[in-house]
């Protein structure tokens, strides 16, 4: 085979692993930057950062009443809104408050939920003290799909028990929204805002396990995500299905047999399916409903205390589903735990 043909062949190869990199690179250029406004519910306004100028408070472009706000940037800092205001300076909008300065802005929560994918870490540590503690990640599963599929007749386990809604980070993909829910910190801290990081700069709950000298299994799909304190358990498509949740289950079962008093369990077939078909296509939503049993014979066999949450969820692009923007659909996720 000649040169030209190899590069022919290579070339359109090179220019979609450039595009996809370029993509996390820098998500503040352009002339179409925005600043989100979202609730728990909805996308409430987006405003391009170029209509904005000066020195303005949340209170001069919000219309309705709230009685708290959280304020997101791009490297995922994070500030409650209190007697702070906003200034437009060139190419940046930044929010100044009492104690903290957030460059690119690039979202505002109203009222967000009590509850945050970092209360995991806290919840985690205080049962372990105790007790065993099984963790159940479910990857890409937004608020909007966990009711969509309860109301739908896809939850018949899960409904059973209370949900919360939790607030994800920004970024609100899995590296980012897994480094915080092993950690309790935000991006900002723990070092991960995105997909192209790997490495925590604080200790996670594995650290935690390992110091009570718990029995740990920390099972995940076919690839690690974040560098840990202990190695992941890894699991193969075996049977070519094209998820790994039959063999994630199958693992975290084993586990349970072993005696393994902390188990974090990562599937990734909810996000995978969404990806595909769209958050609340039918597609998803029979992959909920087998994760769901998945989780019901998990639990017939657990005897400590179980938590369920998301690192993110998704919304809908078409006829796909996809993560990682400023939406209520990616940033709100239920959190559930079982007693």
């Amino acid at each position: 085979m000649n040169k030209r043909l190899i590069f022919i062949i290579l070339l359109p190869i090179f220019l979609l692993i450039l595009g996809c990199q370029n993509k996390e690179v820098d998500n503040y250029t352009g002339e179409d930057m925005l600043m989100n406004i979202i609730d728990s519910n909805d996308n409430i306004k987006s405003i391009k950062i170029d209509q904005l100028s000066g020195t303005f408070k949340l209170e001069d472009i919000v219309d309705i009443p709230f009685q708290r706000a959280l304020v997101m940037g791009e490297m995922g800092e994070v500030d409650y809104i209190e007697d702070g205001y906003f200034k437009r300076d060139k190419d940046s909008l930044y929010y100044i408050g009492k104690d903290k300065e957030i460059e690119n802005i690039v979202g505002v929560v109203i009222d967000p939920p009590e509850t945050s994918i970092k209360d995991a870490y806290y919840d985690m540590e205080r049962y372990l003290e105790d007790d065993k503690v099984l963790f159940i990640l479910l990857d890409g599963f937004g608020y909007h799909q966990y009711e969509y599929a309860r109301e739908n007749g896809f939850l018949s386990f899960l409904e059973e028990f209370e949900a919360r809604k939790a607030l994800s980070v920004y970024k609100p993909v899995t590296n980012a929204g897994l480094a915080a829910i092993i950690t309790g910190k935000s991006p900002e801290e723990n070092g991960v805002y995105s997909r192209k990081q790997r490495e925590l700069n604080v200790d996670s709950i594995f650290k935690v396990a390992k110091d009570l000298n718990k029995n740990i299994a920390y099972i995940e799909g076919n690839i690690g995500i974040l560098d840990t304190e202990v190695e992941p358990i890894l699991n193969l498509d075996k049977n070519k299905d094209g998820y790994t949740d039959d063999e994630v289950y199958m693992s975290t079962l084993k586990a349970i047999e072993e005696g393994k008093d902390f188990v974090f369990t990562h599937f990734h077939g909810i996000d995978d399916a969404g990806h595909t078909f769209g958050p609340l296509a039918v597609e998803t939503m029979e992959r909920i409903k087998l994760i769901d049993s998945y989780i019901q014979n998990i639990l017939s066999h657990w005897d400590g205390i179980t938590i369920i949450t998301a690192d993110h969820g998704m919304h809908s692009i078409d006829e796909a589903g996809d993560h990682g923007d400023f939406r209520h659909e990616d940033l709100i996720v239920p959190y559930i735990i079982i007693k």
